[in-house]
């Protein structure tokens, strides 16, 4: 009777050895995969760094800043290594009235610059990629949601710009007290309006 007692306890003792031995695999197993997930991130994480360019860090819009004159340019990178720059993609044309042309930016020691046909001028980026100087303009990095808001109101303020200089055209310069009247509310409509529009600016006389 002590025998089979004993080899009953001997019994009970490896079941339990061997389930806990069974649990014990299983857990360092799923601790095991779940490292070589990490590992798999980590890897892959660090390949994708490995392969993006020094110059992908100045794709982005950027306004620049403490400027009285809005102004927001935008690089873009096109096909595998060629970088473009719209100098200012509030104005579609350039100073002369023509339709503007992005410009292929020169890359040289992990720095974009634009070539103005005499010189390379830098693009100077911040370490944290926040900022960038150009000469002696400073451009702050925005979101593509806020340039796109900057876009919408540029292109309502130039509509209510033409719009106000046509109704303008309808007074003479010397008018009477009823014609002064009339084109003072008109004034202070449009400077109202001027007022709702972010960053709207055109010239607009006080009334009298």
């Amino acid at each position: 009777m002590l025998f089979l007692a004993d080899l009953k306890l001997k019994y009970v003792v490896i079941k339990k050895t061997y389930r806990l031995g069974t649990f014990l695999s299983r857990n360092n197993l799923i601790k095991h995969e779940e490292m070589m997930r990490i590992f798999f991130l980590v890897l892959i994480t660090f390949a994708l760094t490995a392969c993006s360019k020094p110059y992908d860090k100045y794709i982005g819009y950027w306004k620049l800043e403490d400027s009285s004159y809005s102004k927001i340019l935008e690089i873009r990178k096109e096909a595998k290594d060629t970088y473009l720059v719209n100098e200012d993609i509030l104005n579609a044309a350039n100073l002369s009235g023509q339709n503007k042309k992005e410009l292929v930016l020169e890359q040289k020691d992990k720095q974009l610059g634009v070539n103005n046909g005499l010189t390379v001028i830098p693009f100077n980026l911040s370490d944290d990629g926040n900022s960038l100087r150009i000469r002696e303009n400073k451009y702050i990095k925005i979101t593509e949601n806020e340039a796109k808001t900057a876009i919408k109101n540029r292109q309502e303020c130039n509509q209510l710009e033409s719009t106000f200089r046509e109704q303008r055209l309808a007074f003479r310069v010397f008018v009477n007290e009823s014609e002064k009247k009339q084109r003072d509310e008109l004034l202070k409509k449009y400077s109202t309006l001027q007022n709702q529009i972010a960053d709207c600016k055109f010239h607009i006389p006080k009334a009298r």
